[in-house]
């Protein structure tokens, strides 16, 4: 026969089903989720505010666990425990001073309630540099003979600070700096001297290495590109011997406005080469024939008269071992 339930037993099933069942995680915070602060400047706090609600029948504690740098939390919900069904306010700070670019901020806090886990505060933001500079790269284009064409930089430091600038990396000879600063702001000017590029150089991209008194932005890489436009364009650049086979290279010169032009004289400055016959015609584009004396590495300047222009054109002339 089956044996009747003991009466201790029968009391305790009612008693369970009217305990209250607790929600796990008993706080509600709002917002949820990693909160966006947006930019913001060199010194400027940002707070956000947020509400916990107590969702348990019972009261609730909170507690620091985990700061992050920079950030700091106050108000009621930490200053005494949450009654049940109730809320409270909490706020989170973030000072962005001694950061700069993307920040991701995370306030962790526990309870005196042992099986509740850590809750979080996760913030982000995007913490603007105090000194900044209007791009770092300029173009001078195609820039002609007689031309001296400045490009300028603008710096501004947002905290108001005082700005000082200093150009570290040598200039190349062509390369002209000026400096102009007032309180926060400065300005750095770049001028080329075509005239005094050397023979065979076409084309570049300089880099300038510029110094600051800012904290976190204490350098800046400037780079300017630059193309010369000369009113005939040899073809190649360099004439290059390599080898001791190659005895004769020909030299093409172009107008760059494909009008016809003569060439008047041809000289060789260093000897070691030879040029061929002048071409008689004027025409938008002439060929000399450049040959090597011998065969031992050497290196010369071809200085070429042409009609109409002020300045010789010269060419150098290499032959390698």
């Amino acid at each position: 026969m089956p044996q009747p339930r003991s009466l201790p037993g029968i009391l305790l099933l009612p008693a369970l089903l009217a305990a209250p069942l607790e929600p796990i995680p008993r706080l509600r915070i709002e917002p949820a989720g990693r909160v966006e602060l947006g930019s913001l400047g060199p010194r400027e706090g940002r707070a956000q505010a947020y509400r916990l609600r107590n969702a348990s029948p019972r009261p609730i504690a909170l507690r620091i666990l985990d700061l992050a740098p920079g950030v700091t939390v106050a108000g009621p919900a930490l200053a005494a425990p949450i009654p049940a069904g109730a809320s409270a306010a909490l706020t989170l700070r973030l000072e962005p001073e001694g950061w700069t670019g993307v920040q991701d901020r995370t306030v962790r806090l526990g309870t005196d309630d042992a099986r509740q886990g850590d809750y979080f505060l996760p913030v982000r933001a995007e913490i603007r540099p105090d000194l900044t500079v209007d791009g770092v790269r300029r173009e001078f284009g195609r820039v002609g003979e007689q031309e001296s064409p400045c490009q300028w930089f603008l710096f501004r430091r947002e905290t108001g600070e005082p700005l000082w600038l200093h150009i570290t990396s040598p200039l190349p000879p062509y390369l002209e700096a000026e400096l102009q600063s007032a309180g926060a702001v400065a300005r750095l000017g770049l001028t080329l001297r075509p005239e005094r590029i050397p023979a065979g150089m076409r084309l570049g991209l300089e880099r300038v290495r510029v110094e600051t008194n800012a904290p976190l932005q204490p350098g800046f890489d400037l780079y300017l590109g630059w193309r010369l436009r000369l009113a005939v364009e040899p073809e190649p650049a360099r004439v290059l011997f390599q080898g001791p086979g190659e005895r004769t290279r020909t030299l093409t010169l172009k107008a760059s406005d494909g009008a016809p032009f003569r060439i008047l004289a041809a000289v060789v400055a260093g000897g070691a080469f030879t040029v061929g016959p002048l071409p008689e015609p004027a025409r938008p584009v002439q060929t000399l024939e450049i040959r090597r004396a011998g065969a031992a590495p050497a290196r010369a300047m071809l200085v070429l008269t042409v009609q109409g222009q002020d300045h010789a054109l010269q060419v150098p002339l290499a032959s390698l071992p």
